[in-house]
């Protein structure tokens, strides 16, 4: 389980910029797609997609993202696992 996303920010976001970029060979600024709240039953911080055309005019990079949020949100994807993905992205482009 991620244990503090809000704290955890600039790594997520890394992660999800590699993420796309690894998988769609594109470089997409994702500042102001996503924000950091609070959610009102369990009162933990989550991330909350708040797409603009830009990624809502591409279907699969929409889905792709939110997947992934969705995975960060619920905790199957943790801090380890993320920055070990993102060693694994730095080898790749090695």
């Amino acid at each position: 389980m991620m244990e503090n996303i809000f704290e955890n920010k600039d790594l997520i976001n890394r992660y999800l910029i590699l993420s796309v970029w690894q998988q769609f060979n594109l470089k997409i600024d994702l500042k102001g797609e996503y924000i950091f709240a609070e959610n009102i039953v369990s009162k933990k911080t989550i991330i909350a997609a708040t797409f603009s055309d830009k990624i809502l005019s591409q279907p699969i990079i929409k889905t792709f993202l939110s997947s992934i949020i969705t995975q960060i949100n619920i905790g199957n994807l943790d801090t380890d696992f993320i920055k070990n993905q993102l060693i694994f992205f730095r080898k790749q482009t090695k």
